[in-house]
């Protein structure tokens, strides 16, 4: 048998925050999934690498109702001495996140199996589009960053 190129050495958990508002009805509740993630590479052990994944859950009512969810997941992962850099930061995003995510589901499942309503059972997702959609969005936020530092500043008044 043999070992996948991304192989998870160690994680924790840095927030796990789990609130549950009663709903004024029983019923359907739409949930609003937010992502994101940060990279960091080890300064002398180039083939290690450090993921911080965060999920957040919340209703799409203007008041908060069922389950709302704050959590960061960082894990510390390996890779093969000499793999391809771009099948590194490839898999480390992807398969990486999706591992934590594995971690972090069941986690939020066993904690809220103790709340009023039913569990909170975050959704199996494809890690390949949420990993673009974080990637797409990064991508929006430097453009429009680097558009606001070319912006002409406004010219200050001067005190006499």
């Amino acid at each position: 048998m043999s070992q996948a190129d991304c192989q998870l050495d160690d994680f924790h958990f840095t927030r796990l925050a789990v609130r549950w508002y009663p709903p004024n009805e029983y019923g359907h509740i739409e949930i609003e999934y937010g992502f994101d993630y940060k990279v960091g590479r080890h300064k002398t052990e180039k083939d290690r690498y450090r993921l911080a994944f965060t999920v957040s859950a919340k209703s799409s009512t203007p008041e908060p109702i069922g389950y709302l969810l704050d959590s960061e997941i960082v894990g510390f992962f390996r890779f093969p001495e000499g793999i391809d850099q771009k099948k590194a930061d490839y898999l480390i995003r992807v398969n990486g996140c999706a591992i934590l995510y594995g971690i972090l589901r069941g986690q939020v499942a066993n904690l809220t199996g103790n709340f009023p309503q039913k569990k909170l059972l975050l959704p199996s997702l494809m890690m390949r589009e949420v990993v673009d959609g974080v990637e797409n969005q990064k991508t929006a936020q430097r453009k429009l960053k680097k558009i606001a530092s070319k912006a002409p500043k406004a010219a200050s008044a001067k005190k006499v």
